[in-house]
């Protein structure tokens, strides 16, 4: 069996089609060799609306 992490709303959704993952805009972890931002992602939930960090 694969170990990967899941992640889990406040709400108590763990649903991964309800979680979406985008990019968070106002922190940059490093340019790439083009010279475009990389940014660090966070998590959206898709049932109440709530967004933190990916790594919480």
């Amino acid at each position: 069996m694969t170990d990967y992490k899941r992640f889990k709303c406040s709400c108590g959704e763990e649903n991964p089609r309800k979680l979406h993952e985008e990019p968070d805009k106002t922190q940059v972890l490093y340019y790439s060799m083009q010279g475009t931002p990389v940014y660090k992602k966070k998590i959206k939930c898709g049932t109440c609306g709530n967004v933190f960090d990916k790594s919480s």
